[in-house]
């Protein structure tokens, strides 16, 4: 396991960049993680070992926590900031959030600048060029206590997919909170890769007392991965938030966009229609 510097801004970017050829593990609050996905299964058990040590035994300090009666989330597949107006949307989404949720969030050093509306950058790499690098970005108004990341390589593009895993204290309160940011494989003939990563996620979050939300683009479009998902949020006992004006993007009739909630419940949760990606986002408020 590499435990990398902690960066913000341009220079998380800059340093992700130069950084993109090599591998690494799991890394400390704030910092980039770049695994390759290639892992042998041996390997993948000490990965998910490590992760689970290093959320139970995070130091809960003094720092401030999120509120337990006010947590307010966004969770966005951006399609790598492709379409022009992005920005209109992605001010207006997360001006007021605590914990803002992005996959295929695309950092580059010239744009990377517009993003920022929270102090704390939590960022697992997928796929990467020479000048930028992709994958799902956790932001929040908090610093994280610990994180660790994943990276699995779909079958057929052998695209990197990226799972983040986050914990947060939460202000009055002994439990910490675990957030799940998840860029799902999707191009795959069978439900194999798929079912390695929720298998994954499930392992590290087996451990965890405390509230957890996992939240993310998770490529739900056919029955089988929609079972898989659902038989993983059973077992852990995670439920399913339901959205009054469900604009979520669909294919084959399945949403593919969701958040899952463990010890908390939505006040409110709106799924709102944008022109700026093919995904339309998630906005929830969330209590203990």
């Amino acid at each position: 396991m590499r435990v990398t510097k902690a960066l913000n801004g341009s220079g998380l970017v800059a340093a992700a960049i130069a950084l993109a050829a090599c591998a690494t593990g799991q890394v400390a609050p704030d910092t980039i993680d770049l695994a390759n996905g290639l892992s042998s299964p041996a390997a993948q058990s000490r990965e998910i070992e490590s992760c689970r040590l290093l959320l139970e035994t995070a130091p809960v300090d003094s720092r401030p926590g999120l509120d337990a009666e006010n947590i307010r989330l966004v969770s966005w597949n951006m399609k790598k900031k492709s379409i022009p107006n992005w920005r209109d949307d992605y001010s207006r989404l997360t001006s007021d959030r605590d914990l803002i949720l992005l996959q295929e969030a695309s950092l580059r050093v010239d744009t990377v600048n517009d993003l920022p509306t929270v102090p704390y950058w939590s960022f697992a790499p997928g796929y990467r060029t020479n000048d930028s690098i992709t994958g799902v970005l956790t932001l929040s108004s908090t610093r994280p206590l610990a994180r660790c990341s994943f990276t699995n390589v779909e079958p057929i593009l052998r695209t990197p997919k990226a799972t983040s895993i986050t914990q947060f204290a939460i202000d009055g309160s002994d439990e910490t909170l675990l957030v799940v940011n998840v860029h799902a494989v999707n191009f795959s003939f069978g439900l194999g890769t798929y079912r390695k990563q929720f298998s994954q996620i499930a392992a590290v979050l087996h451990g965890h007392r405390g509230p957890i939300i996992l939240s993310g683009d998770l490529n739900t479009w056919r029955r089988g991965r929609m079972s898989t998902v659902d038989a993983m949020a059973e077992e852990l006992d995670l439920l399913p938030l339901q959205f009054s004006d469900d604009n979520r993007t669909r294919m084959f009739g399945f949403p593919l966009d969701h958040i899952y909630v463990r010890g908390l419940s939505a006040s409110s949760s709106v799924s709102s229609r944008v022109t700026s990606s093919d995904h339309n986002p998630l906005s929830v408020t969330l209590s203990m």
